[in-house]
């Protein structure tokens, strides 16, 4: 644990001045403000460890780089696919930044640049390519996998691919893997985190990746039963949520840019109308989705009254930690791992959440000031509100 410290204090040291590495007293590692921190300052950016997209977003479309999950769709494309209007026109098109690609040239897969592609050769990608093979399979592992975990997807294989190529192609597992995994002590966890039907049918993905890649006894390791699943059980309780969208950069673009008010105003209602249409047509689904592994931002523990926010502001997989309030020196840095609709809930109703979802029993600083709130859920106080 020493030497994990040690690891991310240098980490920390090298992106901000404004936070360290902390232990805390009832949640383990956090991260603990060193100055007085502004409102909306941006407190450091980070890409992660690993990262993928979605199974089912890449069979839907949501075309993405696959080592930065950036969009590869212009605005344009993008807002016409999601609308299910082909003769969607953005106003401002100067605005559509045009998007290059770049590919592997043995199985095609598309980069945003060939920085990313270089990235993922030198890392991962080598040891995995399919060489353009449609019966590869990963192929039939991966349909194997949407058939057991439909949308919203909360875990990517992609992910479990690219650490595997990672292990095959540096010869060992990274020390802050291990550092991960050895966090879930036993499968009992990650037992509690999926479904029992998921949890079962886990096997036959661990059967395939070892039939694939196990000759490898660093990839043997990792694919021990009990170590798979408390695999699966550290991304679902650490992998952050990626959400990238070149529609929605396009609109912050169109906020930044300096026109006439009545101008904007006339775009900003156009752009309402488009949002309308996408939310018919598409629903929640409106961005490429995926999740990553973070080093700093993973200790970032939660609170029912969060002082920071994590946010995507380059369009990519690139995470920054963004302050909601004015943080005082000492405080520590706490992001709420439920959504503000929840937050907005019964303090019953938050606990149950996080213990059914985390496992563990939220004791903030908001939960202490509710402690004799009435222990019920929100959808039984809505009840009694209608009875009353």
């Amino acid at each position: 644990m020493n030497d994990i410290i040690h690891h991310l204090h240098s980490v920390i040291k090298s992106k901000t001045q404004q936070c360290q590495v902390t232990e805390t007293l009832n949640s383990g590692l956090g991260l603990q403000a060193t100055e007085n921190i502004p409102s909306e300052s941006i407190i450091f950016t980070e890409v992660p460890l690993i990262s993928g997209q979605y199974s089912w977003g890449i069979v839907y479309g949501y075309e993405a780089c696959h080592h930065c999950l950036k969009s590869l769709e212009s605005a344009q494309d993008m807002a016409r696919r999601l609308a299910n209007d082909r003769g969607l026109t953005l106003p401002l098109p100067h605005l559509i930044t045009q998007r290059s690609t770049s590919h592997c040239p043995e199985c095609l897969v598309a980069f945003c640049s060939d920085t990313c592609r270089e990235e993922a050769i030198r890392q991962y990608h080598t040891a995995v390519c399919t060489k353009g093979d449609p019966n590869h399979p990963l192929s039939k592992l991966d349909e194997v996998w949407r058939n057991m975990h439909f949308p919203p997807e909360t875990i990517s294989l992609v992910m479990f691919i690219k650490i595997i190529g990672g292990v095959l192609q540096s010869g060992a597992i990274p020390p802050i893997f291990e550092y991960f995994y050895h966090r879930i002590d036993n499968g009992s966890i990650a037992h509690k985190l999926l479904k029992q039907e998921f949890v079962s049918q886990l096997e036959t993905l661990r059967d395939g990746l070892l039939q694939l890649y196990g000759s490898n006894l660093h990839v043997q390791r990792l694919l021990d039963r009990d170590t798979f699943v408390r695999l699966v059980g550290l991304i679902g309780m650490n992998g952050q949520g990626i959400g990238t969208s070149s529609f929605a950069e396009y609109c912050n673009r169109i906020d930044e840019a300096n026109l006439d008010p009545n101008l904007k105003c006339a775009i900003n209602d156009k752009i309402d109308e488009i949002y309308t249409k996408i939310d018919e047509f598409s629903g929640i689904f409106t961005e490429v989705e995926g999740s990553g592994l973070y080093e700093l931002q993973s200790k970032l523990n939660h609170s029912c009254d969060p002082n920071v926010e994590i946010c995507f502001e380059k369009g990519d997989h690139t995470l920054s930690v963004r302050a909601l309030r004015d943080i005082k020196e000492g405080e520590e840095l706490c992001i709420s791992y439920i959504s503000p609709c929840d937050l907005e809930r019964s303090r019953h109703s938050r606990r149950k959440l996080l213990l059914d979802n985390y496992t563990f029993f939220c004791n903030c600083s908001k939960c202490k000031s509710q402690s004799q709130d009435p222990d019920v859920t929100s959808d039984e106080e809505e009840s009694g509100d209608e009875m009353n």
